[in-house]
């Protein structure tokens, strides 16, 4: 390949058909994020707080895996064909493909003992989460070596962000839209539920081979092992870096507990209070308000930054989140309709309108905050520069991988206390041979004979329990953020203007000692085989595109 042809800038196929790879693992990340839990607690009859409770083993773990991962990967020989990411990505993505459909195999009540079922079901939890980790990692890692400038990386990690986003409507619309109504009358829902995780795995498997296809590593990229030990001694030595780390993981535990669990609110109530949408339409609804306001908010930050500071944008995101989260709680109790009153229809359409727009609340306070923390890590990182001396890129990502699973076990934790205390039934799925004219069909019913309950009590502990503990979360990460988070305004044009009067000091130095020390200091090489390098650990968050992006592409410019 030719030194033109590698410095060409990237084409609007390519920028395409990477996203494209984004989408496809967000589709499997939210898949399981929104209906594992509830598969098998709702309609397997597993206990919530026993699985929720492994979930979080298998997130420590996680936190484990990806800094192992992330040195196999750099210490892989790069293929002259293939390059260094792209075959880790292909066989990540097939065996991640596998293990999602294996997830969602029903084993039978009757015939499999419940110890048996609970150790199937957490073993390919964990396994799900090992595999989607060998796409993770590789995947965000591969954007320094298929953009070299700092706004074609820009570009790509934002359109890949974007388009990644709209995996958990794809995701849910297949789950609640396609398959709910059409297999599960015919064939049950736990069928429902396989075909769900078929159609997901495949789609996913075929958006990623595309970006394994028609996307060429081009540059190579000086890269670094990262391992638990500096991570700690960076968190230690770094202010900023703990008070980005308690903001961010309190947001991401608020908001993860109200959106990926809403479902057993339209599972279990989703006629209470909406009745005029079947619950599984009721869910689409929500999840397609909620992408669009997270889409536009992602598409316009630039522009709306440029009216509105950016740590005044960062601050609001909390207090939309706990808008979103009020409504979310109060719904069902100040336009509770009752049936067969006047205006009962009336009261379930706004019912519906202010569901959705909460939901639009949280997922754009959701999408600012994911390039808002893009940006502050980028500062956190200079700030170790000025501190120390020493950026330590990948490793303030590898504490971005730590915080985000920290967060995630957090949430699925209180998630599994409420829906246990909540003491909610199993949904059982029967055949009914009066259904459909006399055809036959299978029907949901609620086993509230072996000790679950449903009533507006255990709604109410499961709301509490989804929307109101994460309130004064969400509360506690912006006062956080407020009092000890600072590198912004004033003070961080200070620490950048000291930070480049060094460079400038060392650039001196070196200018005697010619083009190659020039050379040197990019730290990029144009090689004619495709041998790239990583330069991050890279997280299962969807954020960590712009991280990893934006990032590489500072350095570039001020290394220039």
């Amino acid at each position: 390949m030719s030194s033109k042809a590698l410095n060409k800038g990237l084409t609007w196929g390519e920028n395409i058909t990477y996203s494209l790879g984004s989408l496809g693992r967000e589709l499997s990340n939210n898949c399981i994020n929104v209906f594992f839990l509830a598969y098998l607690n709702v309609y397997m009859g597993l206990n919530a707080l026993v699985l929720t409770f492994a979930f979080v083993i298998a997130k420590i773990w996680d936190t484990i895996n990806d800094p192992l991962l992330a040195t196999l990967v750099n210490n892989t020989k790069s293929s002259k064909r293939w390059g260094k990411f792209r075959p880790w990505i292909a066989v990540g993505a097939l065996l991640n493909a596998v293990t999602l459909v294996a997830m969602f195999i029903p084993l039978d009540t009757e015939t499999t003992a419940e110890g048996v079922r609970y150790f199937y079901y957490i073993f390919m939890y964990v396994l799900w989460g090992m595999t989607f980790t060998v796409v993770d990692v590789p995947f965000w890692s591969m954007i320094p070596t298929i953009a070299n400038s700092t706004e074609e990386r820009n570009k790509l990690s934002s359109l890949a962000k974007l388009v990644g986003g709209f995996g958990g409507f794809v995701a849910s619309t297949i789950g609640t839209s396609l398959c709910m109504p059409l297999i599960a009358p015919k064939y049950g829902v736990k069928t429902a539920y396989l075909a769900m995780g078929i159609i997901v795995a495949i789609l996913m498997f075929c958006f990623i081979t595309v970006t394994v296809l028609c996307n060429k590593e081009r540059y190579k990229i000086p890269s670094e092992d990262v391992g638990i030990k500096e991570i700690f001694n960076f968190f230690k030595s770094n202010d900023q870096l703990r008070s980005y780390a308690v903001s961010y993981v309190l947001f991401c535990s608020a908001t993860t507990i109200s959106l990926f669990q809403i479902l057993y609110i339209f599972i279990y109530y989703g006629n209470d209070a909406m009745g005029i949408l079947d619950p599984n339409v009721g869910y689409t609804v929500f999840t397609i308000v909620a992408c669009t306001g997270q889409g536009i908010a992602m598409f316009f930050y630039n522009l709306i930054t440029k009216k509105i500071p950016r740590e005044k944008i960062y601050g609001a995101n909390y207090f939309m989140a706990m808008i979103g989260m009020a409504a979310l709680f109060l719904v069902f109790f100040i336009l509770k309709p009752e049936y067969g009153s006047i205006g009962n229809g009336a009261a379930r359409w706004i019912n519906v309108v202010i569901v959705a727009i909460a939901g639009a609340f949280l997922m754009t306070s959701n999408g600012l905050n994911q390039i808002g923390s893009t940006v502050m890590i980028a500062d956190v990182v200079d700030y170790g520069e000025y501190l120390n001396g020493k950026r330590g890129d990948s490793i303030i990502f590898s504490v971005q991988t730590l915080l985000t699973k920290f967060a995630g076990a957090i949430a699925m934790l209180l998630l599994g206390i409420g829906i246990e205390v909540a003491n909610l039934p199993q949904i059982l799925s029967q055949w009914n041979p009066a259904l459909n004219d006399g055809a036959g069909g299978y029907e949901q019913i609620a086993d509230v004979a072996n000790g679950g309950v449903l009533n507006a009590d255990s709604l109410t502990i499961l709301r509490v329990f989804m929307f109101l503990i994460p309130i004064p979360i969400c509360a506690i990460g912006y006062i956080v953020y407020k009092k000890k988070y600072n590198l912004y305004g004033a003070r961080y044009d200070e620490i950048k203007a000291e930070i480049e009067r060094r460079r400038a000091a060392v650039a001196g130095v070196a200018a005697g000692e010619g083009e190659g020390a020039e050379v040197a200091a990019e730290g990029v090489e144009i090689v004619e085989s495709v041998a790239p390098a990583s330069e991050v650990a890279a997280d299962a968050d969807v954020s960590n595109a712009e991280r990893v992006a934006d990032t590489a592409g500072v350095d570039d410019d001020k290394k220039d």
